[in-house]
Formats: structure tokens, C-alpha cells, sequence
């Protein structure tokens, strides 16, 4: 029986998903592999299929799930639906309009589980417990389809909150032979 592992790697192969180059990250680093994690996104077969693995990897709480804006507010909202939780997304950066909330949605304060796509030096999903906690949320776990295994698990706990990831970059890329030099 195929782990998680080989799940989420067959599924972002079969999208053609993983690119290899060069390619600058939202963080600034210089990566030779690059997730499109979004091509999931447009196709509902793929996406339902990834949205099963990462309910698997986030902790079995029935606690609100808060999306980092804009990558983490589809899988987000997908995780809230398969868990039928409220949800809402939270901004890294307060906006200058409108009512100026960093967390929109209804979710009731108090804890919850922050998800993204990917993480990498973990820069925005501190950034998104920091605004979630100044708006009165609780974040408890942060969870991810691939941690990059760059610092983001790392900057994550010295703020108190573990990280939960579907897979490392390493471990997919080892699932599908892939070499980078």
C-alpha cells in the first residue's frame, strides 16, 4: 500500500507539478526545484486527492482552520469543509482599507490551525501566527502539504507551534528518483 508520501508525490508528478531549473522563491532563496502547488488547484480529482492527505497530516482537532494568504486559503477552506469547521484566511500584512482586519472569515477566536501550501524558511507562517495572535487567535499547529525543509519547522517552534507537513521536499523528491545536484 502506497504511503502519504508516495500519494502526494505520484499526484504532483501526474500534474507536472514539480519543475526543476532555477527558480526565486517567495522568500528571496535561489531554488533548482520549484512546487506549483496551484495546478492542483484546477483540477478537482488532484485537488480532492491532495485535500485527503493534508486532513491525514493536520492534528485531528475540530478547531477552526486559518489560511496564510494567498496560497493556504484553498486548501484551507478545503480542509474546513472536509472537517466542517469554520475557517478564514489571515493576512501576513494588515491592509490599509476597509475595515483593516489581518483575519477575515468567521472563525469564533481562540485556537486554530494555520495552513499554507508550502513552507520554506517559515518567514510567512510566522508572520500569519503573529497576526492571528494580535487579532486573539490561538494558533496551535501550522500544517503543509511540503515543508522545503529550509528553517520553516525551526522558526515555527520557537514561536510554540509545531509544524505538520504532508511530505518533505527531500522525501518526494527521493519517492521520485529525482536528482538535484
Amino acid at each position: 500500500m502506497e504511503g502519504r508520501i508516495e500519494r502526494l508525490a505520484r499526484i504532483l508528478s501526474e500534474r507536472k507539478a514539480i519543475l526543476t531549473g532555477r527558480f526565486v522563491l517567495s522568500s528571496g532563496r535561489v531554488s533548482k526545484v520549484y512546487l506549483d502547488l496551484r495546478l492542483l488547484l484546477g483540477d478537482p480529482r488532484s485537488f480532492r486527492k491532495a485535500l485527503s492527505l493534508l486532513d491525514e497530516a493536520a492534528p485531528k482537532a475540530e478547531i477552526p482552520i486559518l489560511g496564510v494568504a494567498t496560497g493556504g486559503i484553498a486548501w484551507a477552506v478545503g480542509l474546513s469543509l472536509l472537517r466542517e469547521v469554520p475557517s478564514g484566511y489571515v493576512r501576513v500584512e494588515a491592509k490599509g482599507h476597509g475595515v483593516g482586519r489581518r483575519v477575515e472569515g468567521m472563525p469564533p477566536k481562540g485556537p486554530v490551525i494555520i495552513v499554507d501550501d508550502v513552507a520554506t524558511t517559515g518567514r510567512s507562517l510566522s508572520a500569519a501566527v503573529e497576526a492571528a495572535r494580535s487579532e486573539g487567535y490561538e494558533p496551535i499547529a501550522a500544517v503543509v502539504l511540503v515543508d522545503r525543509e529550509e528553517g520553516a519547522s525551526e522558526a515555527l517552534e520557537e514561536l510554540g507551534v509545531k509544524l505538520y507537513s504532508v511530505a518533505r521536499l527531500s522525501e518526494v523528491l527521493e519517492a521520485l528518483g529525482i536528482r538535484i545536484p
